[in-house]
């Protein structure tokens, strides 16, 4: 079985955090999605890898909450938003390494670490 993970950069001006983005890692999900739990698992130790803690991830059902961010809902789940970039199905660990390298290097979780 093969998976196929797509990222794409969002230019979208959005509500600020601390660090001046809209939320560093959300991870989209719904009660309903088989996968979700798998991604939250690699999110979680991606996240443990660089020293962070989990609480910078948060988990929005799509179902019922609104992502804070004034985003397009993504078409597919699970999803994951770290920060301007888009992880759509489970993400393999090494993308979503990257995408979590990307975000440090931009200065994101300055106040985590």
């Amino acid at each position: 079985m093969t998976v196929r993970t797509e990222s794409a950069l969002l230019p979208i001006e959005t509500q600020k955090t601390e660090c001046g983005r809209c939320s560093c890692i959300i991870l989209y999900s719904s009660e309903k999605c088989i996968l979700c739990d798998a991604a939250m698992e690699i999110l979680q130790t991606v996240v443990s890898d660089f020293g962070l803690p989990t609480s910078v991830i948060k988990k929005i059902d799509v179902l019922n909450e609104d992502d804070g961010c004034n985003l397009p809902a993504p078409v597919g789940l699970p999803a994951i938003r770290i920060c301007q970039e888009l992880l759509t199905g489970l993400p393999d660990i090494d993308v979503a390494r990257g995408a979590v390298m990307h975000a440090v290097l931009n200065g994101c979780f300055s106040d985590c670490q």
